[in-house]
């Protein structure tokens, strides 16, 4: 990808502010705490009173961005949510600069952008004080620079400044949630593979300039660099948001308590998760969306009969069609070499089957939200790599039965007021109620 042009920059901009405007309206429904916010909310408040924190499973970097929002907005719904729609809003702009590094074709990465606002994971995701939103914003851009990379014909200049930017963003994904790890190992993995492939001298028949692999991306940056870019920036960036707590009123952590034992604590904490919950669900069941998740579901408190309720489920056309289009993200890259079919489904497959490891006691499906915000650009290859002028149709009536979904779904995303049965309506299976 070409560095940044100006034309780009405005897209960014406006997506940005549009986006943003969108997320805050209701933004004060559920008036009570939704879902995790229970937690969080209190923790974002310690930060505020540079009290010690008893949220210690997690890193700080979102609480400490929440509880900025809670400054500016003091202690109220609008602001225990409202940098959760910034990051929301930065999430969207992320996306439409991924696909333009992966197509370089500003059609189909406004296209991602447009599908991934009616895919619904996002619109609950920012609307909530959660850490997963903050957690894939930074991981969005990460993954858009990490792609402009993958260019042989690139200015080596603009190159390693995509990396530097590449590790400061997982570097802060991982201050806010471990499980940032994953996508970080997969970037070190592909460099370490493209590297390997380079000194086995492997080379294909018929190279070309979509293929993921060429022996001269990269070559004329060294492997200290890439190690700074990708291992030294990234910690950096990870322990710059627990230096707070080294100044902390109530139980100043030392250096070394921030370097070590901190960290050995949260590991600590995330072994004690408890063992069983209502919404408890298994990775297995995330793709088909067997299991969605309610986040509130509350009586008006001025009308019994109306009823105010937060789903997180993901639009069920993005959802279930996305896994076909996962499937051909991963032949494109096995028959044809493709490089961007490659990023797609290797980083889908990252994020969603890493669940299969990782040690969790419970979980649920908003686990899925990384994995599933890459569907669009799944999709979006569909689209870009099989169809023709007179079929571009099919891609503007896709992005327009999936709105239809979205605006029917909306008043169980929004929290708008409905009927106290009306709910089963939009539960279309027994295990979404």
């Amino acid at each position: 990808m070409a560095p940044l042009t100006k034309r780009l920059l405005k897209i960014s901009v406006l997506l940005y502010f549009v986006s943003q405007f969108f997320f805050l309206v209701n933004i004060q429904f559920p008036r009570k705490h939704s879902f995790d916010e229970f937690h969080y909310v209190p923790s974002a408040q310690e930060f505020l009173a540079q009290k010690e924190n008893r949220n210690y499973e997690h890193p700080p970097l979102a609480k400490e961005l929440m509880a900025v929002g809670i400054a500016t907005w003091g202690d109220r719904p609008i602001g225990w949510r409202f940098m959760s729609t910034v990051f929301g809003s930065l999430t969207l702009v992320g996306m439409f600069l991924w696909a333009f590094a992966l197509f370089k074709d500003e059609n189909i990465a406004l296209w991602v952008a447009a599908l991934t606002c009616v895919n619904q994971l996002l619109y609950v995701q920012a609307r909530i004080g959660m850490l997963d939103t903050f957690m894939f914003a930074f991981i969005a851009f990460a993954m858009a620079a990490f792609a402009a990379a993958w260019d042989p014909d690139q200015d080596p200049r603009w190159t390693r400044r995509f990396f530097i930017f590449t590790g400061v963003c997982l570097g802060l994904a991982t201050a806010t949630k471990w499980f940032a790890i994953i996508p970080w190992t997969f970037c070190i993995g592909l460099v370490i593979l493209v590297r390997l492939f380079q000194h086995w001298n492997v080379r294909f028949e018929n190279n070309s300039n979509e293929d993921w692999y060429s022996p001269e991306l990269w070559k004329t940056i060294r492997v200290r660099e890439l190690f700074i870019y990708l291992g030294i920036i990234p910690l950096i960036f990870y322990y710059l948001p627990f230096l707070p707590t080294h100044f902390q009123k109530e139980s100043p952590h030392s250096f070394w308590d921030i370097l070590f034992e901190m960290q050995l604590k949260m590991w600590d904490g995330q072994s004690r998760v408890v063992g069983s919950h209502p919404y408890h669900s298994l990775w297995k069941e995330w793709a088909l969306m067997i299991r969605p998740i309610w986040y509130a579901f509350d009586k008006e408190e001025s009308n019994d009969s109306l009823v105010r309720g937060v789903l997180l489920i993901g639009n069920p056309l993005v959802m279930w069609t996305g896994l076909g289009a996962i499937i051909a993200c991963v032949m494109g890259w096995i028959k044809d070499r493709r490089r961007d079919a490659m990023l797609i489904g290797l980083t889908y497959l990252a994020l969603y089957f890493s669940w299969m490891v990782i040690p969790r006691k419970v979980s649920f499906y908003y686990y899925y939200y990384p994995a599933g915000m890459t569907l669009s650009l799944a999709l979006a290859y569909v689209f870009h790599r099989f169809e023709t002028a007179p079929k571009k149709w099919f891609r503007i009536g896709y992005l327009v039965i999936a709105a239809g979904l979205f605006i029917y779904f909306f008043p169980i995303l929004a929290a708008l007021k409905i009927p106290s049965n009306s709910y089963v309506r939009y539960t279309w299976f027994s295990s979404w109620i």
